[in-house]
């Protein structure tokens, strides 16, 4: 009598399958809407500081990270700012600035490319100063420039996926898609204080 040896789990059963595939469009349904939402918010404030804090905690949502920092160009030095941060160390991190270039978020701004980094401690673009100043651990990240038209004006930065798990090219694709929306925002944001300004100034000339 022969016996049969069991040398593996298996093809996964069809309902398991379903489900898991259910869970997939659920997942993406609700990402969508997400972005539907953060999409109605960003266009409908004007306001620079609600907009940037606004823009942080949607990145963070959306992504299911541990915290984020905004991080725009300084025109007149060609320096990365980071001008909003999330998270404990988040308040120390503000104004911390890095070199034209340096880090994976100079390289993201430069390439103008997504930066998926699984290991900081592996990548030789990591910039460590900022970590070390505000004595913050960053584990993985994600980088995304926010690119208006031809200009890239900043990067957002979603640090520490929660859970240990890691950044994927799904999270990648809706960082993307994120950072359009924010970058228009934050042109549009910066266009109308310009405006503002403009016309302040107009009319104290025209009292003088």
């Amino acid at each position: 009598m022969t016996s049969t040896v069991e040398t593996g789990a298996g093809p996964p059963e069809p309902l398991d399958r379903v489900s898991e595939l259910e869970k997939l469009v659920e997942d993406e349904v609700a990402a969508r809407k997400r972005l539907v939402d953060v999409a109605v918010t960003l266009n409908s404030t004007l306001d620079g500081e609600k907009l940037l804090l606004f823009i942080m905690a949607s990145a963070a949502g959306l992504l299911d990270a541990e915290t984020t920092s905004l991080i725009l160009v300084d025109e007149d030095t060609g320096e990365l700012v980071i001008k909003v941060a999330t998270g404990v160390s988040g308040s120390r991190a503000v104004e911390q600035r890095i070199p034209p270039g340096a880090g994976i978020a100079g390289w993201a701004l430069a390439n103008r490319r997504v930066a998926i980094v699984d290991d900081v401690k592996t990548d030789e673009r990591f910039f460590t100063e900022v970590g070390t100043t505000i004595d913050f651990e960053t584990r993985n990240l994600l980088a995304v420039p926010l690119l208006v038209k031809d200009r890239a004006i900043g990067v957002v930065e979603v640090i520490n996926k929660r859970e240990g798990r890691r950044f994927t090219e799904r999270d990648a694709e809706l960082g993307t898609a994120f950072a359009g929306l924010a970058a228009i925002a934050l042109d549009n944001a910066s266009l109308y204080s310009q405006l503002a300004n403009a016309v302040v100034t107009a009319r104290m000339s025209y009292r003088l």
